[in-house]
């Protein structure tokens, strides 16, 4: 596998926290921190959103917009909104997604998803302590995410705990302003 790039997906709404996306987080939109951690992992980052702000913030930051269509925008699962981003990634063997709701990420464990896609590993999640699978970080090789199965079954090679706080509610960011 030669080619990986990084893949953020932001919607700009949000039921349980309005334009959660958009909050700023430590002086900056929460979605950044993340694209800003695959910038330095990944030769080309793009970010997925319905939100025109959110796609002109990414670009200037320096990543690739991607204009997500109103279908993919609801209560859809990553994998056809992974799948439609893939096709506006010429050359690309596989991508890193990471939740632009789980700022607090480590760079450490993205660039160990990295290293385990360009091993051959054809997906990595992450999963809570528990050992339920919530995917701050979905690596998968492209072949695989051309042709996957049921999206609300994921059956990833491996999977890679992670305690990161997935921001849903204004409880969840205040935890991940403690953790920035």
């Amino acid at each position: 596998m030669s080619s990986l790039a990084g893949l953020v997906i932001a919607k700009g709404s949000s039921k349980r926290l309005p334009q959660k996306n958009r909050l700023d987080l430590n002086g900056k939109p929460m979605f950044l921190w993340n694209v800003q951690k695959l910038l330095r992992i990944v030769p080309r980052v793009y970010v997925s959103s319905d939100d025109p702000w959110i796609l002109d913030e990414a670009e200037w930051a320096g990543a690739i917009p991607i204009k997500r269509p109103p279908e993919l925008c609801g209560e859809t699962p990553n994998i056809p909104v992974y799948q439609h981003a893939l096709g506006f990634m010429n050359g690309v063997d596989g991508i890193i997604a990471v939740q632009a709701n789980s700022p607090t990420i480590d760079s450490h464990l993205i660039e160990i998803a990295k290293e385990l896609l360009l091993a051959g590993f054809k997906e990595i999640m992450t999963m809570h302590k528990g050992g339920s699978i919530y995917g701050s970080i979905w690596a998968i090789r492209a072949d695989k995410l051309r042709n996957y199965g049921d999206p609300y079954k994921p059956n990833p090679s491996i999977l890679l705990v992670d305690s990161s706080i997935d921001i849903h509610t204004q409880e969840d960011f205040i935890k991940a302003l403690k953790q920035i």
